[in-house]
């Protein structure tokens, strides 16, 4: 069973690599206008190369029952996290046009992908947790482009086209080869390639997390109710759903501990290109991913650590 100093152990790098890309960022060795280029080459081929690595040929995800269960519970878990925050909103005077939308969102869509995986990879190194992950972030994409998207321009003009990005679109090949047998003629050497390229995704993403963190921080004034309140929802009250879903449901273990580490997760940066560009209220989204990361260092271990104790994992 791990415990809290094992799991903090393992949260703390996550976190100063964090630190590290600000640092970058403010000392100009990570300049602004290299973060495109840097996050398109994440996405568009180390991330893919990590997804094939992990999902091709693992065991955990050969079987089409286990992985809709796996994509059914990141998508309802996210949106009803969005739901709660909206009718939560309230509570601190936000209304339509005003940030309620954006912070609904901005606290029920947490960071999936670039620092959950550090932690999931160091904490369970065995390959099947990893890959099912990523079969949990199939449901998360669609529910960030349906629900999360959504609420924002109304569900007819969500760009719901946008959840088959490069990473989804390599999710689903790579769990076609598993269904279909094809991942047993997939040759070692390709393996050992998307290894090594797909060792270098969740490095440079957490860096330009951090350098986009720096870049915002300090932006407009600071909005105490929604610093305060975005943390106890996002990082308190929210991944009670997550807690027990792991808890009550007869699913795999790898999948308790996937939704355990995602019950723990801040507010993605992600939320706030969400908000510049679909007409949300970005300050709001802004408040909230800094609160929420920054509480979060503290909170993560604890939640991750209490979790794994009451699932039994």
């Amino acid at each position: 069973m791990l415990d809290y100093l094992s799991i903090l152990s393992v949260a703390v790098p996550v976190y100063l690599t964090m630190a590290a890309g600000a640092l970058a960022r403010k000392t100009g060795l990570l300049k602004p206008e290299s973060d495109t280029s840097l996050m398109k080459l994440s996405v568009m081929m180390l991330t893919p190369a990590l997804i094939i690595e992990r999902v091709v040929g693992n065991p955990a995800v050969m079987k089409l029952g286990p992985v809709l269960i796996a994509a059914g519970l990141g998508y309802s878990l996210v949106a009803i996290g969005i739901a709660f925050a909206y009718f939560m909103s309230p509570l601190i005077g936000l209304k339509k046009g005003e940030g309620r939308r954006t912070f609904s969102v901005a606290c029920g869509l947490q960071n999936y992908g670039f620092v959950a995986i550090p932690l999931v990879t160091a904490l369970f190194p065995d390959k099947g947790t990893l890959g099912v992950l990523f079969t949990f972030t199939l449901g998360v994409e669609l529910a960030c482009w349906t629900a999360g998207v959504g609420l924002l321009t109304g569900l007819g003009k969500a760009p719901w086209r946008l959840a088959l990005n490069a990473p989804v679109m390599t999710i689903l090949v790579s769990l076609l080869l598993n269904f279909t047998g094809l991942h047993a003629h997939v040759p070692q050497i390709a393996h050992n390639t998307f290894a090594m390229l797909g060792a270098c995704a969740v490095p440079l993403a957490v860096l330009l997390i951090g350098a986009s963190i720096a870049d915002i921080w300090g932006q407009g004034a600071m909005q105490w109710k929604v610093a305060v309140l975005s943390p106890v929802l996002r990082l308190g009250i929210i991944p009670i759903a997550f807690l027990a879903t792991a808890y009550f449901l007869p699913i795999t273990t790898e999948l308790k501990r996937v939704i355990v580490v995602q019950a723990a997760m801040p507010s993605a940066v992600f939320n706030i290109m969400i908000a510049r560009l679909y007409g949300g209220h970005a300050p709001t989204a802004v408040q909230v991913v800094i609160a929420t990361t920054v509480v979060s260092c503290i909170t993560t271990p604890l939640v991750i650590a209490w979790g794994l104790k009451l699932v039994g994992v």
